[in-house]
């Protein structure tokens, strides 16, 4: 049976420390209890909030006034044709790590991302040109409402760009329980982002290992380059005590994008923006080029919070920040960035209120 707690601090579960308490926090280890928490939640009439590894969370400071319901199920099994089932409460990392470690290709890129593999088709999480709804092939889910559950295919979960089903059709109507991949065994890694591509011909592993070997590499080089960004979690380093990346890469029209680099142009930056095809005549700018040209530093500060020393694409907690002062610091970079190029930068992390 699961066991319903009063009155538990949520800054404690979240990466970027700030936030205050739960009113009710129901621990899962399994669907049952998952089930058994809604059905309290339903007989007192409560709000539920899921809390995965609370990598992407903003808590308001006055809490969450309902139950929260924390996922902590942790079965994988695979198969030999590289077919991988996952519970949700699985950290992200160890999975990855894990399918590495097994010579398994598709999500080496997305290394070092926080949270649990629930949270990742949610998010559509993606970094160094790979997105978890490449490997992808079916999410379970349980309705909080009916109680019911259902199997959803690659295509039912309507994936975009950090986007899905469960983030915006059917917000918070779904609690993930399990996620399952189809994982490359004989796919070689390749590298689609400069930054990356330049670190692995630097490397000699990946210039002379063999497939398996060349995998773990670019976990290794895509690890070595989040950590220099403060993007990986080290209770050592402040500037990981954050949300990671604070604002999604806008997605622009052709004539958007010419407008913007004829923009960079006229101001002389020093580095030209870079843009990515996103489908459909679209281009993915990069929201830290954006914040860097408008104005905002490495490490500046508003109260207790602070741009992190080492990304302006994260906003970190160094010193008891609040989360109403992040959540302003966050307004002063979209102000600087709409200011300098009319460009309007979406939040990423989900904001948690009463």
């Amino acid at each position: 049976m699961v066991k319903i707690t009063e009155h538990v601090p949520l800054s404690t579960y979240t990466t970027l420390r700030t936030g205050g308490p739960a009113r009710y926090f129901a621990l899962c280890a399994s669907s049952q209890e998952i089930l058994e928490a809604l059905n309290f939640a339903k007989k007192n009439n409560l709000k539920v909030f899921v809390l995965g590894g609370g990598s992407n969370l903003l808590v308001s400071d006055a809490g969450f006034s309902g139950l929260v319901v924390k996922i902590a199920s942790k079965k994988i099994t695979y198969d030999s044709a590289g077919q991988v089932t996952v519970d949700a409460g699985v950290v992200w990392d160890d999975l990855v790590k894990d399918c590495c470690d097994q010579g398994l290709c598709g999500i080496e890129a997305l290394s070092g991302i926080p949270g649990l593999v629930g949270a990742a088709p949610v998010q559509n999480i993606g970094a160094y040109g790979q997105e978890v709804s490449e490997t992808i092939t079916r999410v379970t889910a349980i309705h909080r409402q009916t109680l019911t559950t259902n199997v959803f295919s690659n295509k039912e979960c309507e994936f975009g760009y950090r986007q899905s089903l469960f983030k915006l059709k059917d917000k918070d109507q779904w609690i993930i329980t399990e996620v399952s991949f189809d994982l490359h065994t004989t796919k070689t890694p390749v590298a689609k982002y400069d930054e990356l591509k330049l670190a692995l011909e630097q490397n000699t592993e990946w210039q002379r290992g063999d497939r398996k070997s060349k995998i773990s590499t670019l976990r290794h080089e895509v690890l070595k380059i989040r950590s220099t960004k403060g993007m990986v979690l080290d209770a050592k380093d402040q500037d990981t005590r954050s949300v990671g990346s604070f604002f999604v890469n806008p997605i622009v029209s052709q004539s958007e994008k010419e407008r913007i680099f004829a923009h960079a142009r006229a101001l002389a930056c020093s580095r030209q923006p870079t843009a990515y095809p996103a489908g459909n005549s679209q281009w993915k700018l990069s929201a830290a080029w954006l914040i860097e040209n408008s104005g905002i530093k490495k490490g500046q500060v508003h109260g207790h919070a602070r741009v992190s020393t080492k990304h302006v694409l994260a906003i970190t907690n160094p010193d008891d920040a609040s989360t109403k002062e992040v959540l302003e610091l966050a307004a002063l970079i979209s102000a600087a960035v709409w200011q300098q190029f009319g460009i309007e930068l979406e939040r990423e992390p989900i904001f948690v209120d009463g």
